[in-house]
């Protein structure tokens, strides 16, 4: 998989496989940055800078609570809140914050970039094609409801039967931003969020060249 401009001027991506990873789109983000560095100063949308929300995700949260269930819980009590994702329709977890990203210094820098979300790590201040942010969207959403459903499990004593149902969700206990794209959109699918027509679209390969 590689990132590239389309020939509408806006990221795309080549292809991807059955054996796409999330660490593949990840990898490949980075080698398109480090290829096109976009200037933080003329960024338009300076979403670091203004008062959006910023979603957590379970493997971000595991990561800065050490893997500590009991800390995990305590993260997401204290520092996190509820917010109604309306374009999945599910509750997902954000950052309680006032304006700027608490993790965001004076000088705009992200303090846990190493273990930043994956709908930040998922991000670029371009213009983005359509099917790209699609693949954006489906990964965000999975890893931010496993949060949720992780969160659950931490706190209810659910019958082996609901826990089942719960790690549908391929993402549930990931350890890293690892798991086939494919799963994903698996999970999608029967989520409601992607149709078939869709999915075959993701598959197609467009040229290196435009």
């Amino acid at each position: 998989m590689k990132l590239l401009f389309d020939g509408e001027g806006k990221v795309n991506y080549d292809k991807i496989a059955k054996n796409t990873t999330v660490k593949d789109v990840l990898d490949a983000i980075d080698i398109f940055l480090n290829n096109n560095p976009l200037d933080c100063n003329g960024c338009e949308e300076s979403c670091c800078k203004k008062s959006w929300s910023v979603e957590m995700d379970n493997v971000c949260v595991n990561k800065l609570s050490k893997w500590d269930n009991e800390a995990a819980s305590n993260f997401v009590q204290e520092k996190l809140v509820k917010k109604r994702n309306y374009y999945r329709d599910f509750d997902q977890y954000v950052l309680d914050k006032k304006t700027d990203c608490n993790f965001i210094t004076e000088t705009n820098l992200c303090t846990i970039y190493e273990e930043r979300p994956v709908i930040c790590r998922l991000y670029i201040c371009s213009a983005r094609s359509y099917r790209y942010n699609v693949i954006r969207e489906l990964i965000g959403s999975t890893y931010l409801k496993a949060l949720v459903l992780e969160e659950k499990i931490r706190k209810n004593d659910f019958p082996e039967q609901t826990i089942d149902k719960y790690k549908r969700n391929p993402a549930v206990f990931a350890k890293e931003y690892d798991i086939l794209l494919e799963e994903i959109f698996d999970y999608a699918e029967d989520e409601g969020w992607l149709y078939s027509d869709e999915r075959d679209e993701l598959y197609e390969e467009i040229p290196l060249n435009l």
